[in-house]
């Protein structure tokens, strides 16, 4: 046995070698643990076009500009001309005529009737018109973004959106957005609120034991966090699922489907969703401020709103409405969730309490930004042209950054997430140590 321990050159440079194997493997394991765990449980690092990092900014502001009445303007003013520069989806604006509930109806192109507005305005999408321009607006989504005014004409420029920056890159790119004055977005704290969330309607909602379901979803665009969330809640209750997400239930329409040449979904969907007791109304991103359509659809068809976005949800919800919806925040888990939901699925008392607004109306609302919305004053293209006669601009928009959606923020494990094999560590390291033993031996 002494004879085989000696240190012999051979064995040495055995020993040393196995020696530098077993730490090298070691280091990249424990790096390799640290990194997943880091990239597990820190914040997301969008990139910039570029490759640059995005800049630390405090959180965007913005002020609204609109509070002035009719008499704050002379009599006489000259006319302002809305030049709507840009197309919007790869379509050229339809700029409205008459008179309907513009609110129903993004991006609202629309600044009312003769002499309707305190400023003589109108609206064009006519780009031969250039040289007019009050104004020019342009959508903030490519490829219209791409296509900006011609700078020879010396008026301001107005970025319009209604999409959140996690899918719009141009609201935090700087270059862009210093080149604006005024901002058209979902965002209640914009210069022009205009969200795609007309007022609900009070329709009295079917009776509680008519209802043919309990929980509605349709999703068709399958953004990774919110489907998850999906996929677990269907675990523990009954979830009808007619998107293309998850789907386990024919008999809708799909996204863009069509009868007559006319796009039908939308109402489709509204018929459908009456009979469900519940909806679930996930955001595509937790973005402040971002609310689309689902929430009206929901809330106007009396089906209970089971809702996931953005923690400024209450601004969106003003008198009555404060209690008509279901926040998956307020649940530590699926599970939980999936619970209460039973509960109120066998309790019609209890259900009814997210109904009440209903019976009792909206109640006061005009004393809200959203209730202004509701209830404008002045059409949305107006009251940018009382901006423009009051000199109201900023030098460059301030930059919005977004956050992308994280499983964890929703009580959820990543599914994708890599699982360090631990049998397979000790198995190499035991045979490391068997070869050692080997030789020393």
């Amino acid at each position: 046995m002494m004879v085989w321990l000696r240190p012999t050159s051979k064995r040495r440079s055995l020993l040393l070698g196995c020696f530098f194997v077993v730490t090298l493997r070691t280091m990249l394991f424990v790096i390799q643990f640290y990194k997943e765990e880091t990239a597990r449980t820190r914040k997301p690092t969008r990139v910039l076009a570029g490759g640059g990092k995005p800049p630390v900014l405090p959180p965007p502001v913005w002020n609204n500009l609109i509070k002035w009445k009719k008499e704050d303007f002379p009599k006489r003013q000259r006319k302002r001309l809305i030049l709507y520069w840009s197309g919007v989806r790869g379509h050229k604006v339809p700029v409205q005529k008459s008179s309907v509930n513009h609110t129903n109806y993004w991006p609202f192109f629309y600044a009312g009737q003769p002499g309707e507005c305190p400023v003589p305005c109108e609206l064009s999408n006519d780009q031969s018109r250039a040289a007019e321009a009050s104004a020019f607006v342009v959508h903030a989504r490519p490829p219209e973004i791409s296509n900006l005014p011609p700078i020879q004409h010396l008026a301001p420029w107005i970025l319009q959106t209604n999409e959140n920056p996690v899918y719009t890159p141009t609201l935090y790119n700087p270059r862009i957005m210093s080149q604006f004055n005024l901002l058209i977005s979902y965002r209640l704290d914009s210069d022009f609120p205009a969200p795609i969330y007309p007022m609900p309607e009070l329709d009295p909602p079917i009776a509680f034991h008519k209802r043919q379901g309990d929980i509605l979803a349709i999703f068709s665009k399958c953004e990774p966090v919110r489907t998850e969330y999906q996929r677990q809640l269907m675990k523990y209750i009954q979830v009808d699922s007619y998107g293309a997400c998850l789907k386990n239930k024919e008999g809708l329409i799909g996204l863009y489907g069509k009868i007559n040449n006319k796009y039908v979904f939308k109402d489709h969907k509204l018929v459908l969703t009456r009979y469900y007791k519940f909806s679930l109304v996930f955001m595509n991103q937790d973005c402040d401020y971002f609310i689309d359509d689902r929430l009206y659809h929901a809330l106007t068809t009396g089906s209970v709103p089971v809702f996931m976005g953005t923690d400024k949800v209450d601004e969106f919800l003003p008198g009555n409405l404060k209690n008509s919806i279901i926040k998956v925040s307020d649940f530590k888990s699926p599970k939980e969730l999936a619970k209460y939901l039973k509960y109120l699925s066998n309790n019609e008392t209890a259900y009814n309490k997210y109904l009440e607004w209903k019976w009792k109306g909206l109640g006061n609302i005009l004393n809200t930004t959203i209730g202004r919305w509701w209830k404008p004053r002045h059409p949305l293209f107006c009251q940018v042209c009382m901006a423009l006669a009051k000199g109201k601009l900023h030098r460059g928009l301030r930059l919005d950054y977004c956050q992308p959606r994280r499983y964890e923020d929703w009580g959820l494990k990543d599914p994708n997430a890599k699982v360090p094999n631990h049998y397979s560590t000790f198995l190499y390291v035991g045979f490391v140590f068997f070869v050692i033993v080997i030789l020393v031996s």
